[in-house]
């Protein structure tokens, strides 16, 4: 009996699930044989589907991830099932087989079961493998990397796209999706295609087109673009496409705002209807983007900021600088025009700068309609400056615009924010500057202001900042406020400076002047000074303007007056002499930051000190770094400290942060690697037949009823570890010593 009873107990044991046996949900998949499943780098679906089919077929599990570094090549799509997710480290890879040759419409990854739900997708590479497969066509449905239909709750972020045929994320009849912080490069076709969805949201990504667009909406309503960076190498089409279709689904919600777009092929965003449907069932709203030097694609006629067609909408606090062909205009597109008239684009608080001509002969206007019979503008309050084609065509002069320069702080660093005798914000800090903007307080009377800082003047800023916290700042009457410093100093610098010296004629320990550097001269590439006058209570700002180095300006407040003073940017070849060993991270340059005489710049003398520098997006592109990684690490105490660090802004070639530092010493820029694949193979485009657009430059598709192609696969089931097999011995040894005690 005592066997019997001791073989059941065992029996009952084996058959409890793996899930009460492991630490965490969460089933590995790697190609080293650690893994719960493990690849070889050949066929690699099928492991995956198997993990991914055991997570589905065991509550307790949630996960699937994938080790790295490592390359899983499929040749087979992934099938992810309701309250799943797959992620995987940084530098692990799904890429497609070479020589694929998939149907049309089946994807890498989709869902397994129509009606899925809570499906989360992140945190590695997809590689479209497009050097490998070129038998199709970029943009005609090959290759999409996620393509998932009717599913709820979709979640695709921190990824890393590149290199495909097709779409990023392909999401039809769904609701509920969240694509955010992707890094995109050049896929072939839209990078976030949603069509026939609700509840969309798109944030945080970067973004470079190759085909069509960057992120695209197609009769789906409820929808936010926000903060995102999309620009194109020349090649492509809208940076984000709104698109509406017939009377079936209404887009009356639709919000795009805070996005940088620039340098893409077709307009910045592109806004059309075809069909018949209500006017008032397509509505967007336009608001705070930054579009420059978009239209790159001159022989196109549909190229600008911002053009529009079949919708109302409300496009306010905007700056268009530099496009080709129109700043804003109402024109018709590739389709139909829409049934109907009264399509009213309010157009209020935008600057339409330096609109530029086309070679397809549209002479650069700031506003300009092509449909006066149908559509319409209501202007107000808007910026308009050095449009070569004049600012209007076939729409009337508004007496409420201004047509002044607006006084970019600094325009070939797409730098615009509002210059301000009473203050600018540059990234970090407060700045004054010698002339006010007249955008200043000229924006539209009703418009709200409440976000904008002391003083505000009452009155929201035309503008992208204007109604923000980065608002320029209004000139107030500052005839009574000295400009003297705290001990009633006259700005006599050589009296100060004489002040400060010891009777020897040496500057003081605890005063400014210039401290030797320790570092090797043979080490130094490139050495900048800057040189300011410091007094007690007041704040100070080393302006490195030569851009020599990767420093801009370094600043703090003044806790001691030490006179004419000066700060010196060693930019290096190697690590400083001064350091033991590299930090762990790739490192994009190493410099020294020196401030007046050695001990100067400690929390006795300095506080809140801040360093901004920029770093080139070439090396982010091409060491594969992940933006959010980059740090600036100071080194003190025989050892790397990392430093908060804060993205302050960006142009066509740098990236801007600004770091808190607690002191001034050898310094490295450090970014992480997302993963070791970096190839990029980018090929000409051959000419495709609309209605799915897929050739660079041609414009936007209509894709009524996307294909979809299910692929089935019944994939083995692959032992998994199971650590509670010593925890089933050990019950099993203590019965055998209590029943031989007893």
């Amino acid at each position: 009996m005592l066997i019997i009873f001791l073989l059941t107990v065992f029996l009952v044991l084996i058959h409890v699930p793996v899930a009460l046996c492991m630490a965490a949900p969460v089933v590995y998949v790697d190609g080293n044989e650690s893994g719960d499943f493990n690849c070889d780098g050949i066929d690699d679906h099928v492991q995956i589907n198997q993990a991914l089919k055991f997570v589905a077929e065991n509550p307790e599990y949630t996960t699937v991830y994938l080790k790295g570094p490592f390359t899983y090549v499929v040749d087979s799509a992934l099938l992810i099932d309701s309250n799943t997710i797959l992620e995987g480290d940084s530098n692990a890879t799904i890429k497609l087989t070479s020589s694929a040759n998939w149907a049309r419409s089946q994807p890498m990854i989709k869902e397994n079961k129509s009606g899925s739900h809570d499906i989360t997708i992140r945190g590695f590479t997809l590689d479209g493998n497009r050097e490998g497969n070129r038998n199709v066509v970029s943009g005609d449905g090959y290759y999409n990397f996620i393509h998932l239909s009717d599913c709820q709750n979709i979640s695709v972020c921190d990824m890393y796209l590149t290199n495909n045929h097709g779409d990023g994320l392909k999401a039809d009849r769904c609701s509920n999706v969240k694509f955010c912080n992707n890094n995109a490069y050049m896929l072939g076709h839209d990078v976030l295609y949603a069509i026939l969805c609700s509840g969309v949201e798109a944030y945080d990504n970067i973004i470079i087109c190759r085909t069509n667009s960057g992120l695209r909406l197609y009769n789906t309503n409820h929808a936010r673009f926000y903060n995102n960076t999309i620009t194109s190498e020349s090649s492509g089409g809208a940076g984000i496409e709104i698109q509406k279709d017939g009377s079936d689904f209404a887009m009356d919600n639709i919000e795009i705002y805070a996005n940088t777009i620039y340098n893409t092929a077709l307009p910045g965003i592109l806004v059309f209807g075809s069909g018949s449907y209500s006017n008032s069932s397509a509505y967007v709203h336009i608001h705070h983007n930054q579009i420059y030097d978009t239209g790159t694609d001159s022989n196109n006629k549909l190229i600008g900021g911002i053009v529009s067609e079949g919708f109302n909408g409300l496009i306010e606090n905007n700056v268009i600088d530099g496009a080709y062909g129109n700043g804003i205009a109402q024109d018709k597109t590739y389709y139909h025009s829409p049934d109907g008239s009264g399509y009213v684009l309010t157009v209020r608080n935008n600057i339409i700068s330096n609109i530029r001509s086309s070679a397809s002969g549209i002479a650069g206007y700031g506003i300009r309609n092509q449909l006066p019979e149908t559509h319409f503008f209501v202007l107000q309050n808007n910026s308009l400056y050095n449009n070569l084609g004049g600012d209007y065509a076939g729409v009337e002069a508004s007496p409420w615009d201004i047509v002044a320069d607006p006084q970019y702080a600094d325009r070939d660093k797409h730098d615009y924010h509002l210059k301000s005798k009473a203050g600018r914000w540059n990234g970090s800090s407060w700045v004054i500057d010698n002339i006010s903007s007249p955008c200043i307080d000229a924006g539209y009377s009703l418009s709200d202001y409440s976000n904008e800082p002391e003083p505000n003047g009452d009155r929201i800023n035309i503008g992208p900042y204007g109604n923000t916290r980065y608002a320029s700042k209004s000139e107030i009457d500052m005839s009574n406020n000295s400009s003297d410093d705290d001990n009633g100093n006259n700005g006599d610098e050589g009296d100060d400076e004489k002040n400060d010296k010891d009777n020897s004629g040496k500057s003081s320990g605890g005063g400014g002047g210039t401290g030797g550097s320790p570092e090797t001269p043979r080490n130094i590439e490139v050495k900048e000074l800057s040189q300011v006058f410091i007094t007690n209570g007041k704040g100070v700002k080393f302006d490195f303007s030569k851009n020599a180095t990767c420093v801009l300006y370094i600043g703090f407040d003044s806790k001691k007056t030490t006179g004419k003073t000066t700060a010196t940017v060693e930019m290096l070849k190697n690590k400083s002499v001064l350091v033991s060993s590299p930090p762990p991270e790739n490192v994009y340059k190493y410099f020294n930051l020196w401030v007046g005489n050695s001990g100067y710049g400690t929390s006795d003398s300095i506080e809140n000190p801040v360093i901004c520098f920029r770093v080139n997006k070439t090396w982010i592109w091409e060491e594969k770094i992940e933006q959010s990684s980059i740090t600036l690490n100071r080194y003190n105490d025989e050892k790397w400290n990392p430093l908060l660090t804060s993205l302050s802004g960006e142009d066509g070639t740098y990236l801007y942060f600004t770091a808190e530092t607690p002191g001034f010493s050898p310094f490295a820029i450090t970014g992480r690697a997302a993963a070791k694949e970096n190839v990029i193979d980018i090929m000409p485009e051959p000419d495709i037949e609309i209605p799915e657009q897929n050739n660079e430059s041609k414009g936007p598709g209509i894709e009524v009823k996307p294909e979809q192609t299910e692929n089935k696969v019944t994939p083995e089931k692959e032992k998994i570890s199971m650590p509670g097999f010593e925890l089933i011995y050990c019950i099993i040894g203590l019965l055998g010593v209590l029943c031989r005690r007893r």
